[in-house]
């Protein structure tokens, strides 16, 4: 964005410049009509966009929402279905219409800021509320000096403002249709690929999303001995099967961002197969779409919250 404000407009930064041909050119000359894709990727976009209206619902009952741990799910689930517009609907529009950078300059670069400042945000939310179970768990005290009342606003304010560092002032991605996800290089010129690197946007990646790993592995750790400690034996199995839940839930989540997150910072250096691109690419979708239905899937208070709330009876009792 920074360099928006530099040079007036999008069109007159010179390393997105496309005045070298039309838009129409641009997309018959690099761009693939992919249309089975296209569809597919809004079709996801709008039922995990949807699927998150009742899971945010139950997060906001105000039972829900006065606990620290809700306050950052309902950002999350917020950035989510945000995030799910550019990498799958915008994205779905896009590879339909066979496009590239120089076919859509102004939706493209706008969306590429969104997307990345939504994923990074994300990265750090993520990290954010696993730390706050954790320390609810060994730290109580320090939990609550962090995350209690007002302070979680403050603790989330942060998570925005790490995002907005990324729309602001580095590169965005770009979208390429001929490989059907999003590159920092829009593929104007030739061999100019490293001036459009982006350093931040690897460390968050690499090192970001591992502590986050780590810190569910710890959780989960935790969490194990906890429940072994406190378990008789009539509760043993109960208690080992709500852990293995969880840390199943920890381990999806962590896996699918690890995964995207390691693609991602390779495909931008090194030339690599095209199924590995739609990889990183689906795991940048199932990234923000998965924790729907892992929240359905293993949290039996949202399930039946959220069943209840999109009943329509119940959607008119309230």
């Amino acid at each position: 964005m920074n360099n928006i404000l530099e040079y007036g407009s999008i069109l007159e930064i010179p390393l997105y410049n496309c005045s070298a041909h039309t838009p129409e050119e641009w997309s018959v000359g690099d761009g693939v009509r992919r249309p089975l894709y296209g569809i597919a990727d809004i079709t996801y976009g709008m039922v995990f966009n949807l699927l998150y209206i009742p899971i945010i619902t139950v997060f906001f009952e105000k039972e829900n929402r006065k606990m620290s741990c809700y306050k950052i799910m309902i950002a999350l689930g917020i950035v989510d279905m945000l995030a799910l517009w550019v990498n799958s609907i915008v994205t779905g529009f896009l590879a339909f219409e066979g496009a590239v950078y120089c076919s859509y300059p102004y939706l493209t670069y706008i969306a590429g800021m969104a997307g990345l400042g939504l994923w990074c945000c994300s990265c750090v939310m993520a990290m954010s509320l696993v730390l706050n179970r954790l320390l609810d768990l060994i730290y109580p005290e320090l939990g609550s000096f962090i995350f209690e009342g007002n302070r979680t606003f403050l603790v989330l304010s942060l998570s925005f403002i790490y995002g907005m560092y990324f729309v602001i002032f580095t590169p965005p991605v770009a979208f390429s249709s001929k490989y059907h996800t999003w590159f920092f290089d829009p593929m104007i010129f030739v061999n100019r690929t490293q001036e459009y690197a982006n350093i931040p946007h690897g460390f968050n990646n690499i090192l970001v999303v591992s502590v986050t790993c780590l810190l569910y592995v710890s959780f989960c750790f935790v969490l194990g001995k906890k429940f072994g400690a406190a378990s008789d034996g009539n509760t043993a199995s109960k208690s080992n099967k709500m852990s293995t839940q969880i840390f199943l839930q920890s381990a999806m989540i962590c896996a699918i961002n690890q995964v995207a997150s390691i693609i991602y910072v390779i495909m931008n250096f090194i030339d690599v197969p095209f199924w590995l691109i739609i990889v990183g690419h689906s795991m940048w979708q199932f990234g923000h779409g998965a924790p729907a239905l892992i929240y359905l899937s293993f949290n039996k208070t949202i399930r039946n919250g959220s069943v209840s709330t999109s009943h329509p009876r119940d959607l008119f009792k309230k």
